[in-house]
This record gives C-alpha cells, structure tokens and sequence, in this order.
C-alpha cells in the first residue's frame, strides 16, 4: 500500500504536536521536582529539542517533504540521545532516579515517554526521508 506524502506531513507534525506538549510538561516538571537546567543545556533544548523538529515540520509542508523529513530524523535523532544520557545514564541531578518527592513519577514519566516519542519520530522521520513518494 502507498502512503501519501501529505500522510507522511501530517504524521511529522502530530509527532511534532505531541513531543513539545511532552516536552513542555517535562519542562514543568523539572521547575515542580526543583531539578536545575543548566544555560547551555536550555539553550541546546531550545533550538535542538524545541525549534528544529518544528521548523523540519514547517520545511516537510512548504519546500521538501524529504529535506524537513531527514532534519526531523536528525533532530529526533540528537533530543533522544541527549534526553537518555541525561535521565537514564549519567548520574547527575537529571538522573531519574535521584530525582525525588511529589513530582519523581511526573518527571520519570514525562522523560521515559520523550525517549519514546523521539524514537518513534527518529524512525517515522527517517523512513519518509529515503522513501520514495508515491
């Protein structure tokens, strides 16, 4: 069965939608559980993990599905490892588990399902980005 490129526009930007609005609840919690971000760590997550993914959205729809789907890719691709390194292996403040209180279970959570919407969208951005256009 082919799959339609503006399929492929709209699966990118619902990927897209529901990584920030995770993303942003992570965000809160990292303010709630009192877990430090350092400068250029903000700075990294607003232009890699925030902007990119968006503006790959915005290139799929308005210049090439395929360049905006390869910059998905690659920016899916950067917040994954970056957000895995950070709460699940190295041991600093950002490490699940040292993080602790109420809001432990909101920021383990928001981070394990990042991991997973950046894979996902790692993949879906990949495949749409080598995949020929029916």
């Amino acid at each position: 069965m082919a799959v339609s490129a503006r399929f492929e526009q709209f699966t990118l930007a619902g990927i897209a939608a529901l990584h920030l609005g995770v993303g942003l609840t992570h965000t809160y919690s990292h303010m709630a559980a009192d877990v430090p971000i350092p400068a250029a760590q903000q700075v990294y997550i607003a232009i890699v993990v925030t902007l990119l993914p968006l503006a790959a959205v915005w290139l799929a729809f308005r210049r090439s599905l395929r360049l905006g789907a390869a910059l998905f890719a690659a920016s899916m691709y950067a917040s994954f490892v970056f957000g895995y390194l950070l709460h699940f292996v190295i041991d600093s403040p950002d490490l699940h588990s040292n993080v602790t209180g109420d809001n432990a279970g909101v920021f383990f959570h928001t981070a394990l399902n990042l991991a997973l919407i950046e894979f996902v969208g790692f993949a879906f951005g990949l495949v749409a980005a080598v995949r020929r256009v029916r």
